[in-house]
């Protein structure tokens, strides 16, 4: 349930076909979809259980992953960790 959860918080950015770029508002749209994801898992939230998210999200939306967004996915998920550990721990 909790996975299902996160993949709709996460769900706005990665539908859109530009999810793997840092365009302006792909920027904008992954930073709200890791504001909604805290609010699900809470903080600190887990690489993996992001990676995961991510990685099943890609599939659905766009088919064939790619090495780039598998780097993107990885890079992202450990931003999203590192953040989340930032405000769990300024809290």
């Amino acid at each position: 349930m909790k996975s299902q959860r996160l993949k709709a918080a996460l769900d706005p950015w990665m539908r859109e076909a530009t999810w793997h770029t840092f365009d302006g508002l792909d920027e904008q749209r992954f930073h709200r979809a890791l504001a909604a994801a805290f609010e699900v898992l809470g903080t600190p939230a887990d690489a993996l259980d992001l990676e995961t998210a991510m990685l099943e999200l890609a599939r659905e939306h766009h088919g064939e992953v790619t090495r780039h967004h598998l780097e993107v996915i990885d890079e992202r998920a450990q931003f999203a960790e590192a953040v989340s550990l930032y405000l769990h721990n300024t809290k």
